[in-house]
């Protein structure tokens, strides 16, 4: 063998044993860092996350306290295409969702606990006549522009990535720690 050619390859092996345990360093820092300044943690309940929905990506805000889930999307006088809010339920349930002081038409998707959609609806602007899930196994609910779901042909059994829900409700929760 030509012994260029085994020093190349003996240098690229030794670049790879160190570029990986320094980047795993960089990385570990970083998080450190994070959870060491919670409050200055740009991730709040203002901030959009992207989400997926099979090929579909969108960027909705996340509902996951009471009084977020409360709030909402109330007194929006706009919401860019492509953005909703995900509301994100520790369990199972029954959901309601209406449309108290919110000026925009909406549709809702209702997910089951394996992201599933199974249930849609449109709501009107500022009807406060609630709109129940039939399921008792809603986990998540998600809020976009009227005729959202349609124009992106998402339909009932198409599923939301519930990895890129995970990872966003962690990195809000965050703040919290």
């Amino acid at each position: 063998m030509n012994p260029t050619k085994t020093r190349t390859i003996n240098t690229h092996k030794r670049f790879q044993q160190l570029l990986y345990p320094l980047l795993l360093l960089f990385l570990t820092a970083f998080l450190c860092n994070c959870r060491q300044a919670p409050d200055q943690h740009r991730f709040n309940f203002e901030h959009y996350f992207i989400f997926s929905i099979g090929k579909v990506d969108f960027f909705a805000q996340l509902a996951l306290s009471k009084e977020e889930v409360q709030q909402g999307l109330m007194y929006r006088k706009s919401l860019d295409n492509n953005h909703g809010m995900l509301f994100v339920f520790t369990e199972p349930r029954q959901v309601s969702f209406w449309m108290k002081n919110v000026s925009l038409p909406l549709d809702v998707g209702y997910f089951d606990s394996k992201g599933r959609l199974i249930e849609q609806y449109a709501l009107y602007p500022y009807d406060e006549t609630p709109i129940f899930s039939k399921s008792h196994d809603i986990q998540f609910v998600l809020e976009m522009k009227r005729d959202w779901f349609e124009k992106n042909q998402i339909k009932s059994g198409d599923v939301l990535d519930l990895e890129k829900v995970q990872a966003s409700v962690y990195l809000r929760q965050l703040k919290d720690k």
